[in-house]
């Protein structure tokens, strides 16, 4: 009997054995693995899972820092003499104003308005090594450096228009575009509404006529747009430039209407990288827009409209940049960091 017993629990758990193997391997259970344990990898996003669940695998986003500007060490005023209708003094980097004077006024540019001549010359085909006859039609009274019959390459005209200010030029120029004066000015005022400039407004592109207008704060940005172009930056920068007419033996000297690089207004800032623009109209009196970088690289921007006259318009930028770079910290001077909260 004892013998019959042991035979059949041998049998049965034999059976229950294969039964336990059989279920097993069907299962087919991954050992060590659970949905529940697993963890997001990089980069991806949220998986939906059938049923309907969803497990998050999304990345915390990543901290950005935030954007550094000058920031004033001190509470102290521009003291100095202002005769300027309207004053800006900007960051070049960041577009931080650092003073103001009316800087919303909508002002005559008189000269200033070449700068955004030379943006549209910049956005068309211009071969800057071809040529042309200066015409009665490009000349305008005031102009001496230029003289009818005068044949110029439209680079020494580009560098007689931005260095020498000169209205002869730029006419020339706009003129061997081969588009109208009115079609012209017309894409004056679509690059500047493509700017973001809903003050500014141009009737012609000498600055002639006290219909071209801007704000100072406009002002700035057309500056600093037109730089961006190296070929204007690279004329910009020239303060003494020798024309070549290709049909006379003698070379035509022109200086920089910007006397803070001819160093006539005397000045302690990086003397290469100074570049800026005049403008003057019986309108508009005396205008000056200029780039200046001091001793340790630090570069605003500033505008002058309407001051009193040729020298107060350079001296009253100099003393506003340099009261600037006197009681502002950029974010590389020391001390910058005990100024942020």
């Amino acid at each position: 009997m004892r013998e019959k017993i042991v035979t059949f629990l041998s049998s049965y758990g034999l059976i229950t054995l294969g039964v336990f193997l059989l279920l097993l391997s069907s299962v087919g259970v991954k050992i060590g693995y659970s949905p529940l344990l697993h963890f997001p990898e990089s980069g991806e996003g949220r998986a939906a899972q059938a049923g309907g669940d969803v497990v998050i695998t999304s990345q915390f986003p990543e901290s950005k820092p935030r954007p550094t500007v000058p920031l004033a060490k001190d509470k102290s005023q521009f003291s100095g003499e202002l005769t300027a209708i309207s004053a800006l003094v900007v960051d070049d980097k960041t577009d931080t104003i650092l003073f103001t004077k009316n800087h919303t006024i909508v002002r005559p540019l008189a000269s200033i308005t070449k700068l955004m001549t030379a943006l549209v010359l910049m956005d068309l085909p211009m071969n800057w090594s071809s040529s042309t006859v200066i015409c009665t039609a490009d000349c305008d009274k005031g102009s001496q450096q230029m003289n009818v019959g005068e044949k110029y390459t439209l680079d020494d005209l580009l560098h007689v228009a931005l260095i020498g200010s000169s209205n002869t030029a730029i006419s020339a120029l706009v003129r061997m575009t081969g588009i109208t004066t009115e079609n012209f000015v017309l894409l004056m005022n679509k690059k500047a509404a493509k700017l973001g400039l809903a003050s500014a407004h141009f009737v012609e592109p000498t600055g002639l006529d006290s219909g071209n207008v801007a704000t100072a704060e406009e002002v700035a940005k057309i500056l600093k747009e037109v730089l961006k172009y190296k070929k204007v930056y690279t004329v910009m920068k020239v303060g003494e430039y020798y024309a070549h007419p290709l049909n006379k033996e003698k070379v035509k000297r022109v200086w920089s209407t910007n006397w803070l690089l001819t160093n006539w207004i005397p000045s302690d800032f990086q003397f290469e990288e100074i570049v800026g623009k005049t403008g003057f109209i019986i309108d508009s009196k005396y205008n000056f827009t200029v780039r200046l970088t001091d001793k340790d690289s630090r570069v605003i921007r500033v505008v002058i409209l309407g001051a009193d006259s040729n020298e107060e318009r350079f001296g009253e930028a100099r003393d506003l940049a340099e009261w600037a770079f006197n009681h502002y910290l950029w974010p590389e001077d020391d001390g910058y960091n005990q100024l942020v909260e």
